[in-house]
C-alpha cells in the first residue's frame, strides 16, 4: 500500500477549511440562548450579561474605559448584519471553531450548561501561538514566523536592559537564570502583543475585548489596526496621553492637529525581520524607525538659528535632540517594581545622552537629549529570586525618549512672544535665554538660570532616588560634580 502523501493532503484540508461556513446565527435580546451554538450566543448581549460571572477589569487611566465581561466577548452586528459572514467573509469561512477550538453546536439544558460545554477546549486567542494560529496552511505563514521573534512580541529592548543589570556589558539575556527569565517572561506576557492584539481585540492591558467602538466590536480582522483601540490604547501610559495633550502643562501633538495618525510616521514592519531581531537592544534600533529628520524634515537644518547652531550632526559643539527644543512636560515613573506603573509624576527633563559619540549606538550625534524615569530599583526583582541587580549602576534609570508632543513654539524656542507672527529674523543674542543654564550680563555670568529644564542629582533626591545617582551619573548635567563642564570643555 502506498503511503499518503501528506503534502498533497493539506491542500486538499485547507480547501475544506475554506468552504466550513461559520455557525448558524440567530440574534435576538432574549436573555435565553435560543440557537446554542457560537454565534447563537455571542451575538446575543442579554444572553452573555446574564452569563457573566466575572467584573471588568483593566487600566482605567487610559482613554479607553474598560468593557464589561459581556461587551468583551459580544459580536455587535449592523442593521444589514446577520451573522459573521457579513462582518469578514473571508475569516467567516474558517468557522468559530476553525481559530478557536471548543465544540458547537451544543445541546443541554441550561445555558450555563451549554456555555460549559460548548468551552471545552476552547482556545481563547489562538494567535497566542502565531505560527499555529495565523501562519498555518496557505494562511499569514512568513508574517507570523517574523512576529514570533519581533521587537512588539518579545520586548527585546527591556531584555537587553535586564541582561546589563544582572550580568554587565556583554551578558546575553539568554544565559539569564531560570527564576529570573521565568518571572520576566510571565510578567512580559501581559504585555507582548499578539496578531489579535493588534488586528481584532484591544490589548490586554485595557482589559481585552474587540476593538471598533466605545461599547466593543465586533470579532473584524483588521488589517491596518485603530490608532485609538490598538496603538494608544497599549501605549496609553506616555504615548497615547502625551499624544492627545492629556497632561496637566500640555497639549496634543501638532502632528495630531494636522489629522496625522501613528502610522502617518511608523511606517517601520511591526511584524519584524525575522531571527535577526534578537539582536535588538532598543526600540530605536529596528530597521526604518520613524524619525524626525527624514523624510519630513531633512532640509531644515538651517532653517532658522536654533537650527544651526544645534541640529545634531551639522557640526554643532552641542548636538540637541529635536525633542530638547519642541517637547512638553513628560509622565515619569517612580521608583519601584518593574510592572507598577500606576505611581507617576509629571515633568521636563534635559538630560546628557550617554549614546553620545558611541559609534555602534543609535541618536550618537545627540549629546542632549529628553529624559524619563523608568521604575526600576536595585531589588526590584527580589520576588523572583534575584536580591540585588548586580550591574544596577552600570545602566541609567533615566532613558533617551522621544515624547509624542511635539509643538513648534515652547518654553524654550518662544523667547519673544512677537516671534510666532513676525517674519523677522530670531534675534541671536537673546534666543538662548530660555534654554542655556546661565545668563550673560556685561560678560559676567548672573545666575545659573533654566534649572528647572535640566535633571540635577536634585531632582533624584526629590523622587527619592538617591540609590540611582551613581547609574546616572552620565546622565545627570551636574553628576560630574562640576556644573560648568556640562557645556564648557577646560
Amino acid at each position: 500500500m502506498q503511503k499518503l502523501n501528506t503534502r498533497m493532503l493539506l491542500p486538499i484540508l485547507m480547501l475544506g477549511l475554506l468552504f466550513w461556513q461559520c455557525d448558524k446565527i440567530n440574534q435576538n435580546t432574549n436573555p435565553n440562548v435560543t440557537e446554542q451554538t457560537c454565534e447563537g450566543c455571542h451575538t446575543n448581549l442579554a444572553a452573555l450579561t446574564a452569563l457573566a460571572t466575572t467584573t471588568g477589569s483593566g487600566d482605567a487611566s487610559g482613554a479607553l474605559a474598560p468593557l464589561s465581561p459581556a461587551q468583551r466577548v459580544h459580536i455587535e452586528l449592523g442593521a444589514d448584519q446577520h451573522g459573521f459572514s457579513d462582518i469578514d467573509s473571508t475569516h467567516a469561512r474558517m468557522s468559530c471553531a476553525g481559530c478557536h477550538s471548543g465544540q458547537s453546536p451544543v445541546a443541554e439544558a441550561t445555558d450555563a450548561n451549554a456555555m460549559s460545554a460548548a468551552h471545552q477546549g476552547l482556545v481563547r486567542d489562538p494567535s497566542v501561538d502565531p505560527q499555529l494560529g495565523c501562519g498555518g496552511g496557505l494562511c499569514h505563514g512568513d508574517i507570523a514566523r517574523r512576529h514570533l521573534t519581533s521587537i512588539h512580541r518579545q520586548g527585546w529592548g527591556e531584555k537587553a536592559q535586564l541582561a546589563l543589570r544582572y550580568g554587565g556589558a556583554g551578558y546575553s539575556y539568554s544565559n539569564a537564570p531560570v527564576e529570573l527569565s521565568s518571572g520576566f517572561e510571565a510578567n512580559r506576557l501581559l504585555q507582548s502583543a499578539t496578531c489579535g492584539q493588534c488586528h481584532i481585540s484591544r490589548p490586554i492591558v485595557t482589559g481585552g475585548g474587540f476593538a471598533g467602538s466605545a461599547t466593543g466590536g465586533n470579532h473584524q480582522f483588521i488589517r491596518k489596526p485603530n490608532i485609538d483601540f490598538t496603538c494608544t490604547a497599549c501605549h496609553s501610559n506616555t504615548v497615547g496621553i502625551e499624544w492627545r495633550g492629556e497632561l496637566a502643562s500640555e497639549t496634543p501633538d501638532l502632528h495630531e492637529s494636522f489629522g496625522f495618525t501613528c502610522q502617518t510616521c511608523h511606517t517601520e514592519d511591526f511584524h519584524g525581520a525575522g531571527s535577526s531581531d534578537a539582536d535588538l537592544t532598543s526600540v530605536y534600533d529596528v530597521e526604518g524607525i520613524a524619525s524626525c529628520y527624514t523624510p519630513c524634515h531633512v532640509n531644515d537644518a538651517t532653517k532658522n538659528i536654533f537650527h544651526e547652531k544645534h541640529w545634531a550632526g551639522q557640526g554643532s559643539e552641542s548636538g540637541l535632540s529635536c525633542y530638547v527644543c519642541h517637547g512638553q512636560a513628560i509622565k515619569h515613573f517612580e521608583s519601584g517594581y518593574v510592572s507598577d506603573y500606576t505611581q507617576t509624576y509629571e515633568a521636563f527633563k534635559i538630560g546628557f545622552n550617554p549614546n553620545y559619540q558611541q559609534a555602534d549606538q543609535h541618536h550618537s550625534n545627540e549629546k542632549w537629549s529628553v529624559v524619563r524615569h523608568t521604575p526600576v530599583t536595585r531589588d526590584a526583582y527580589s520576588e523572583w529570586g534575584i536580591s540585588a541587580l548586580p550591574y544596577f549602576d552600570e545602566v541609567p534609570t533615566y532613558q533617551r525618549t522621544s515624547p509624542h508632543n511635539l509643538q513648534r513654539w515652547t518654553s524654550r524656542t518662544l523667547v519673544d512672544s512677537s516671534w510666532i507672527d513676525s517674519s523677522t529674523a530670531y534675534d541671536d543674542n537673546t534666543c538662548w535665554k530660555n534654554c542655556h543654564l546661565h545668563n550673560l550680563v556685561n560678560g559676567s555670568s548672573a545666575g545659573p538660570y533654566n534649572y528647572d529644564h535640566f535633571l540635577m542629582e536634585g531632582d533624584l533626591d526629590a523622587h527619592d532616588q538617591q540609590d540611582e545617582k551613581l547609574a546616572n551619573a552620565s546622565v545627570t548635567v551636574d553628576g560630574g560634580g562640576n556644573l560648568c563642564n556640562a557645556c564648557h570643555a577646560f
